[in-house]
């Protein structure tokens, strides 16, 4: 049993990750399993940028996510909100929450349910 924030505490409706001070995942939902198409067992102890990566690299903050992650597995107060995708899914967005969790300290990762779809021009 992990604690973490009131605010940060994912629905049932979320996904969510728990990711460690070497950015491995350490835990996940079913829900996440089910948005991301892998098993808990498959993902546990793999980066987590194998799972998910920025998705607001045009906006030049790429290192946004992993400094919250890293910063939330080393006990961060406040959360923070970062877009992300699958790692191998284009054309969608997630927002992240990410704050700190524990014992042992983690980073909690509650993708939030619903999605933003990019526009894609087609000529």
């Amino acid at each position: 049993m992990l604690e973490t924030r009131q605010d940060i505490v994912p629905t049932n409706r979320d996904a969510f990750l728990v990711i460690d001070s070497s950015l491995l995942v350490q835990a996940m939902s079913r829900r996440a399993e089910s948005l991301l198409g892998v098993t808990e067992d498959s993902a546990v102890n793999r980066p987590v940028v194998q799972l998910l990566v920025p998705a607001d690299a045009e906006a030049g903050r790429p290192a946004r996510f992993a400094a919250a992650l890293a910063e939330a597995a080393a006990g961060a107060d406040e959360p923070v909100t970062a877009f992300v995708r699958p790692w191998n899914t284009f054309g969608v967005r997630l927002r992240a929450r990410v704050a700190s969790c524990g014992p042992p300290r983690a980073a909690l990762v509650v993708l939030e349910d619903h999605q933003v779809r990019a526009l894609r021009v087609v000529r």
